[in-house]
């Protein structure tokens, strides 16, 4: 397993993160036993993964804290709190008061079975959250770090929601979070245009996710996906043609598989330090990791990419793209 230093953090982590949350949080959401999760995440560390991603919204966390018991100094934990704020509900939850930071990791502590948490993230933060995030949140953030409960702090951005960044323009200027959580994908990649090369700057430590989502898996899906955004404005339709892109990426000297293609294209680009992988599946999280491990992409392949989707600022990877409406001016 690879491994990389995590920014200004200093902790050395896998290239490959393991996140328990997702389309099948750890096989749960997919009819997997929470015996069967435990053990997926066992054989992940088993691989080489030392770097474990979960939050109280998953329902995983009971799940890696059985699986580190044995093994907790060696492995980093990175969680969540919610970051919602008065007159709104995202995934009906209600906002945050002051004292639910320290109610939600105390929460978090009991239930991972540990008396610290390595990163602790302000989850999905909207660009209207920002602000009550600094001024309301942060302090208490702060309070419990320094209370030894956490030992640094991080924030993910609503990526679906947020197609200009503004979360993580601001994050990366505050000079207050150690890591930040970012929407990466050769689809989208709006961050290396925008954001990685100054987190590189201020030492931030970055993990990336959205490397793989449903669109960038399959050569039907990403066919349609490249027509909507040829609908829309945001590729040039001369720049490409479908089935040419697709059996280029899939050439044997290539690549094995979209996904591989997907993973290696993240995990090289200038600027992250680790991506997040979600499976409930042995042989996925066997494949994810031997790409994530892989050597990068010929340039060539590169610079394909960046022509065709260099201009893409709609769009996650996921099946559905936004609608013009809601595509920055």
């Amino acid at each position: 397993m690879d491994t990389a230093i995590l920014g200004r953090t200093g902790l050395k982590v896998s290239v490959a993160a393991l996140g328990a949350g997702g389309s099948s949080r750890l096989g749960l959401r997919t009819g997997a036993s929470e015996m069967e999760a435990v053990d997926l995440v066992r054989a992940a560390i088993d691989r080489g993964i030392n770097f474990i991603d979960t939050a109280p919204a998953y329902g995983t966390e009971s799940v890696v804290g059985q699986a580190i018991r044995n093994c907790r100094d060696k492995i980093i934990v990175s969680t969540k709190v919610k970051a919602t704020l008065p007159g709104t509900s995202y995934e009906g939850a209600d906002f945050v008061k002051r004292g639910d930071i320290t109610r939600s990791v105390e929460k978090s502590l009991r239930v991972l079975g540990t008396d610290h948490i390595d990163l602790i993230h302000l989850h999905g933060v909207r660009p209207h959250h920002y602000e009550f995030c600094l001024t309301e949140l942060l302090p208490e953030l702060l309070q419990v770090r320094d209370a030894g409960k956490v030992r640094f702090l991080g924030i993910t951005e609503a990526f679906d929601t947020d197609p200009s960044r503004q979360v993580m323009q601001r994050a990366i200027g505050d000079g207050v979070w150690d890591v930040i959580m970012l929407g990466h994908n050769f689809v989208n990649q709006s961050a290396m245009q925008h954001l990685l090369p100054r987190a590189a700057e201020t030492n931030l430590g970055v993990m990336a996710m959205y490397a793989v989502r449903g669109a960038l898996a399959r050569k039907d899906r990403l066919d349609n996906l490249v027509a909507r955004l040829i609908r829309i404005g945001e590729i040039d339709p001369q720049a490409v043609v479908t089935d040419d892109l697709c059996d280029l990426l899939l050439e044997p000297s290539i690549s094995g598989s979209l996904t591989e293609t997907a993973y290696r294209f993240c995990r090289h680009s200038s600027g992250v330090d680790v991506v997040l992988t979600g499976t409930g599946n042995l042989e996925h999280l066997d494949d994810n990791i031997a790409a994530i491990n892989g050597k990068p992409l010929p340039e060539h392949i590169v610079e394909r990419l960046s022509l065709v989707f260099g201009n893409v600022r709609s769009a996650t990877g996921d099946i559905e793209v936004a609608s013009v409406s809601q595509m920055p001016q």
